[in-house]
Protein backbone atom coordinates (compact mmCIF):
# COMPACT_ATOMS: atom_id res chain seq x y z
CA UNK A 1 0.00 0.00 0.00
CA UNK A 2 1.52 3.06 -1.09
CA UNK A 3 2.29 5.35 1.82
CA UNK A 4 0.69 9.17 1.86
CA UNK A 5 2.76 12.25 2.10
CA UNK A 6 1.68 14.46 4.56
CA UNK A 7 3.36 18.09 4.85
CA UNK A 8 3.62 19.56 7.64
CA UNK A 9 4.91 23.54 8.40
CA UNK A 10 7.57 24.09 11.40
CA UNK A 11 4.79 24.74 13.79
CA UNK A 12 2.92 22.07 13.36
CA UNK A 13 5.92 19.66 13.18
CA UNK A 14 6.50 21.25 16.87
CA UNK A 15 3.11 20.47 18.27
CA UNK A 16 3.25 16.84 16.79
CA UNK A 17 6.28 16.30 18.66
CA UNK A 18 4.89 17.68 21.94
CA UNK A 19 1.88 16.25 22.15
CA UNK A 20 3.30 12.84 20.70
CA UNK A 21 5.74 13.47 24.40
CA UNK A 22 2.38 14.14 26.13
CA UNK A 23 0.98 10.62 24.43
CA UNK A 24 3.90 9.04 25.82
CA UNK A 25 2.75 10.76 29.69
CA UNK A 26 6.73 12.30 29.38
CA UNK A 27 4.85 15.82 30.19
CA UNK A 28 1.11 16.59 31.55
CA UNK A 29 -1.78 18.61 29.69
CA UNK A 30 -0.67 21.59 31.52
CA UNK A 31 2.98 21.32 30.20
CA UNK A 32 1.92 20.84 26.57
CA UNK A 33 -0.58 23.84 26.61
CA UNK A 34 2.11 26.34 28.13
CA UNK A 35 4.79 24.90 25.51
CA UNK A 36 2.00 25.62 22.22
CA UNK A 37 0.14 28.21 23.96
CA UNK A 38 -3.14 26.76 24.12
CA UNK A 39 -5.35 26.18 26.46
CA UNK A 40 -5.70 22.65 28.42
CA UNK A 41 -9.43 22.14 26.80
CA UNK A 42 -7.49 22.46 22.89
CA UNK A 43 -4.71 20.21 24.15
CA UNK A 44 -7.22 17.56 25.12
CA UNK A 45 -9.05 17.53 21.82
CA UNK A 46 -5.42 17.71 19.69
CA UNK A 47 -4.10 14.76 21.33
CA UNK A 48 -7.51 12.86 20.85
CA UNK A 49 -7.46 14.06 17.15
CA UNK A 50 -3.58 12.46 16.72
CA UNK A 51 -4.44 9.32 18.50
CA UNK A 52 -7.16 8.89 16.30
CA UNK A 53 -5.67 10.66 12.33
CA UNK A 54 -1.67 10.30 13.55
CA UNK A 55 0.41 13.23 12.57
CA UNK A 56 -2.55 14.78 10.54
CA UNK A 57 -4.36 15.41 13.67
CA UNK A 58 -2.30 18.53 14.48
CA UNK A 59 -2.65 20.32 10.77
CA UNK A 60 -5.35 22.88 10.62
CA UNK A 61 -8.46 22.13 9.22
CA UNK A 62 -9.12 25.18 7.41
CA UNK A 63 -5.36 24.83 5.77
CA UNK A 64 -5.73 26.11 2.03
CA UNK A 65 -9.67 26.97 2.19
CA UNK A 66 -10.61 30.46 1.19
CA UNK A 67 -11.40 32.56 4.36
CA UNK A 68 -14.76 33.65 5.00
CA UNK A 69 -14.26 37.27 5.85
CA UNK A 70 -11.77 37.46 2.94
CA UNK A 71 -12.98 40.91 1.30
CA UNK A 72 -14.20 41.26 -2.41
CA UNK A 73 -12.39 43.53 -4.77
CA UNK A 74 -15.49 45.16 -4.94
CA UNK A 75 -16.10 45.76 -1.31
CA UNK A 76 -12.54 47.24 -1.27
CA UNK A 77 -12.97 49.40 -4.24
CA UNK A 78 -16.43 50.92 -1.93
CA UNK A 79 -14.68 51.65 0.64
CA UNK A 80 -11.52 53.35 -1.15
CA UNK A 81 -13.86 55.48 -2.84
CA UNK A 82 -15.87 56.35 0.41
CA UNK A 83 -12.49 56.96 2.24
CA UNK A 84 -11.01 59.04 -0.56
CA UNK A 85 -14.16 61.52 -0.75
CA UNK A 86 -15.04 61.72 2.96
CA UNK A 87 -12.28 60.61 5.15
CA UNK A 88 -9.42 61.45 3.42
CA UNK A 89 -7.53 63.10 6.44
CA UNK A 90 -8.72 60.77 8.84
CA UNK A 91 -6.50 58.02 10.45
CA UNK A 92 -7.00 54.83 10.04
CA UNK A 93 -8.87 54.07 13.59
CA UNK A 94 -11.48 57.16 13.05
CA UNK A 95 -11.87 56.12 9.55
CA UNK A 96 -13.05 52.71 10.52
CA UNK A 97 -15.62 54.31 12.91
CA UNK A 98 -16.90 56.15 10.55
CA UNK A 99 -17.09 53.43 7.99
CA UNK A 100 -19.30 51.66 10.36
CA UNK A 101 -21.73 54.09 11.83
CA UNK A 102 -22.10 55.86 8.42
CA UNK A 103 -21.67 53.05 6.10
CA UNK A 104 -22.44 50.03 8.11
CA UNK A 105 -18.97 48.23 6.78
CA UNK A 106 -17.07 46.64 9.34
CA UNK A 107 -13.23 46.20 8.83
CA UNK A 108 -10.57 45.58 10.91
CA UNK A 109 -8.28 48.51 12.07
CA UNK A 110 -4.93 46.89 11.18
CA UNK A 111 -6.42 45.94 7.70
CA UNK A 112 -7.81 49.24 6.82
CA UNK A 113 -4.49 50.56 8.11
CA UNK A 114 -2.62 48.41 5.23
CA UNK A 115 -5.02 49.49 2.77
CA UNK A 116 -5.17 53.05 3.30
CA UNK A 117 -1.46 52.57 3.03
CA UNK A 118 -1.26 51.43 -0.35
CA UNK A 119 -4.09 53.68 -1.34
CA UNK A 120 -1.58 56.43 -0.08
CA UNK A 121 -3.85 58.11 2.20
CA UNK A 122 -2.16 57.22 4.92
CA UNK A 123 1.51 57.41 5.73
CA UNK A 124 2.80 55.13 8.73
CA UNK A 125 5.07 56.67 11.82
CA UNK A 126 8.73 55.27 11.46
CA UNK A 127 8.83 53.63 14.80
CA UNK A 128 11.45 54.90 17.38
CA UNK A 129 14.33 52.98 18.28
CA UNK A 130 14.45 50.99 21.77
CA UNK A 131 17.17 52.14 23.37
CA UNK A 132 19.31 48.59 25.14
CA UNK A 133 18.96 47.26 27.91
CA UNK A 134 19.75 44.26 29.97
CA UNK A 135 17.37 42.35 32.77
CA UNK A 136 17.45 38.88 34.26
CA UNK A 137 15.55 36.33 32.59
CA UNK A 138 13.33 34.25 34.39
CA UNK A 139 13.77 30.66 33.83
CA UNK A 140 10.94 28.67 32.51
CA UNK A 141 8.63 26.87 34.31
CA UNK A 142 8.35 23.58 32.35
CA UNK A 143 10.81 20.79 31.78
CA UNK A 144 11.71 20.63 28.19
CA UNK A 145 10.81 24.41 27.28
CA UNK A 146 14.10 25.63 26.21
CA UNK A 147 17.99 24.26 26.24
CA UNK A 148 20.72 26.16 27.18
CA UNK A 149 23.89 24.79 25.50
CA UNK A 150 27.50 25.78 25.21
CA UNK A 151 30.85 24.41 24.93
CA UNK A 152 34.12 25.35 27.46
CA UNK A 153 37.37 24.69 26.88
CA UNK A 154 40.08 23.35 29.51
CA UNK A 155 42.19 21.27 30.53
CA UNK A 156 39.84 18.49 31.66
CA UNK A 157 42.07 15.48 32.07
CA UNK A 158 44.88 17.45 33.72
CA UNK A 159 47.46 17.82 31.52
CA UNK A 160 47.13 13.68 30.74
CA UNK A 161 45.42 14.32 27.12
CA UNK A 162 44.92 17.06 24.89
CA UNK A 163 42.92 20.22 25.80
CA UNK A 164 39.38 19.69 24.60
CA UNK A 165 36.25 21.44 24.85
CA UNK A 166 32.89 20.01 26.84
CA UNK A 167 29.52 20.53 24.97
CA UNK A 168 26.97 20.64 27.11
CA UNK A 169 23.23 21.48 27.49
CA UNK A 170 21.19 22.15 30.66
CA UNK A 171 17.48 22.04 31.18
CA UNK A 172 16.59 25.68 32.00
CA UNK A 173 13.71 24.94 34.11
CA UNK A 174 15.20 21.91 36.27
CA UNK A 175 18.77 23.68 36.16
CA UNK A 176 19.69 19.91 34.94
CA UNK A 177 22.60 18.68 33.23
CA UNK A 178 20.71 17.08 30.27
CA UNK A 179 23.96 15.80 27.41
CA UNK A 180 26.89 16.29 27.73
CA UNK A 181 30.16 15.35 25.54
CA UNK A 182 33.83 15.72 24.80
CA UNK A 183 35.10 17.13 21.20
CA UNK A 184 38.08 18.70 20.03
CA UNK A 185 36.17 21.91 19.61
CA UNK A 186 32.66 23.67 19.19
CA UNK A 187 32.83 22.85 15.02
CA UNK A 188 29.60 22.23 13.22
CA UNK A 189 30.68 18.38 12.92
CA UNK A 190 30.77 17.67 16.94
CA UNK A 191 27.65 20.07 17.83
CA UNK A 192 25.46 18.47 15.10
CA UNK A 193 26.80 15.05 16.07
CA UNK A 194 25.91 16.05 20.01
CA UNK A 195 22.03 17.14 18.83
CA UNK A 196 21.73 14.14 16.68
CA UNK A 197 22.63 12.01 20.40
CA UNK A 198 20.62 13.97 22.30
CA UNK A 199 17.09 14.20 19.52
CA UNK A 200 17.56 10.68 19.90
CA UNK A 201 17.34 10.13 23.24
CA UNK A 202 15.15 12.77 24.61
CA UNK A 203 13.55 14.31 21.87
CA UNK A 204 13.19 17.73 20.22
CA UNK A 205 13.37 21.09 23.11
CA UNK A 206 11.14 23.91 22.25
CA UNK A 207 14.06 26.30 22.38
CA UNK A 208 17.80 25.86 22.13
CA UNK A 209 19.40 28.97 24.36
CA UNK A 210 23.04 29.22 22.85
CA UNK A 211 25.11 31.29 26.01
CA UNK A 212 28.06 33.21 25.66
CA UNK A 213 29.33 32.72 29.55
CA UNK A 214 29.64 28.80 30.37
CA UNK A 215 26.74 27.66 32.07
CA UNK A 216 27.88 24.61 33.94
CA UNK A 217 30.84 27.13 35.55
CA UNK A 218 27.98 29.02 37.00
CA UNK A 219 25.40 26.96 38.54
CA UNK A 220 26.59 23.37 38.21
CA UNK A 221 29.95 24.27 39.76
CA UNK A 222 31.82 22.05 36.77
CA UNK A 223 34.89 23.43 35.26
CA UNK A 224 37.17 26.03 35.54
Amino acid sequence: MAQKLITMAQKELSRYEIIKRLIRKEINGTEAAKQINLSVRQIKRIKARVIKEGAEGVIHKNRNRESNRKITNEKVKEMERIVEEKYYDFGPTFAQEKLKENHQIKIGKETLRQLMISWKLWKPKPRKKNKEYRSWRPRKEYYGEMEQFDGCYYDWFEQRSERCCLLASIDDAAGKITGAKFAYDEGVKPVFGFWKSYLEKQGKPLKIYLRQVFYLQEHAGIGP
